[in-house]
Order: C-alpha cells, then sequence, then structure tokens
C-alpha cells in the first residue's frame, strides 16, 4: 500500500504547526487530497516515585476548554536526546528526576491527518527535587496509585490519549514481565 505524493501546498505556517494540502496518486492510479497538520512533536514521561504513585499533571488545554490529567511532558529542545527532553520537562513541571530514565516507545496520536510523534520515557523510582515551571505555564502536581489511575480511565477522567497509552502500556507489560 502506497500514495504518492504529487503537489504540496502550505496553508498555514505559524510557530507551532503548519498545515499543508497535498494531491497524491493512490496505487490504483487515481488521486486524492490529503491535509496533514505537522508540527515537530513531542515527549511525555510516564514517572513512578518510591512509593509506587504515578505522577500526573493537571492543567487547562484550551482546545478542548477543560482542565486535563496528563503525564509531564513538552517539545524536544535542539541537542537533547529524547531521555534528556523527557527529564527535562519532568523536572520544570513537576520537580520530580529519576535516576535511571529509559525510553518507553513512542505513538502516533492522531494518524489520519497529523504527522506527529509523541515519544513516551519511563521514569521509575523518581524523587522530588524542585518544580521549575516556566514562565506562564500552570499546572497542579497529582500524585495517586496506578490502580486510581487506571480507574479515572475508565471512568473516562483521564481522556487524555498519551497518558491512557502510557499507562496501559506500563500496566500490561507490568503483569506480563510478572507472569514470566
Amino acid at each position: 500500500m502506497w500514495e504518492k505524493q504529487i503537489s504540496s501546498t502550505c496553508l498555514y505556517d505559524g510557530a507551532i504547526l503548519r498545515v499543508e494540502k497535498d494531491e497524491v496518486e493512490l496505487e490504483d492510479g487515481s488521486r486524492s487530497i490529503r491535509e496533514v497538520v505537522h508540527n515537530s512533536g513531542g515527549v511525555a514521561v510516564l514517572a513512578i516515585d518510591a512509593q509506587e504513585q504515578v505522577i500526573l499533571v493537571k492543567q487547562f488545554r484550551y482546545p478542548s476548554k477543560e482542565v486535563l490529567y496528563e503525564l509531564p511532558g513538552g517539545k524536544q529542545e535542539a541537542g537533547e536526546s529524547i531521555v534528556e527532553a523527557g527529564m527535562r520537562e519532568l523536572r520544570e513541571e513537576t520537580g520530580y528526576t529519576t535516576r535511571h530514565p529509559r525510553y518507553f516507545g513512542y505513538l502516533y496520536p492522531t494518524v489520519a491527518y497529523a504527522s506527529e510523534v509523541i515519544h513516551l520515557v519511563l521514569a521509575e523510582h523518581a524523587v522530588f527535587l524542585k518544580q521549575e515551571l516556566d514562565e506562564g505555564e500552570t499546572v497542579e502536581v497529582v500524585r495517586m496509585p496506578l490502580h486510581e489511575a487506571l480507574r479515572l480511565i475508565e471512568s473516562n477522567e483521564i481522556k487524555d490519549a498519551k497518558t491512557i497509552i502510557a499507562l496501559l502500556k506500563y500496566r500490561l507489560l507490568s503483569d506480563f514481565y510478572r507472569n514470566e
């Protein structure tokens, strides 16, 4: 399966995203239009402290017009590895860090119309140092047991896709490795 780009027109080029309208040729020779939102993607961190509490943030998100539970995270800066970016964002937003963070995979949050990739970092045995929020950033740090976070997914109180995926992946893999 494939689609070949014939032409591309930039419809919008802003500070954090670019929107393009592409004409593509399909496998059967017909043509179609694809509208694609491009951005640089980011990193999100699943942090779990020594008491096995998941560290989340609650913040108002303008597009959804509500306060959401999320994993801490943000953009990767030039020269940073994914893990370094994740640890910087974790420290800035929550004040937590860990000695042995590890890459935990990646996901495409909206495959139908966006090129965004979100990388996940796992930060087990996280410890609190000092929160260093960016100017204008307002977040509430929330700690809860994994089973409570899973209950919030079930009740649709956690709605953010990257957060749901990371929590369920962690739970699934924890059970898988425990049973091997």
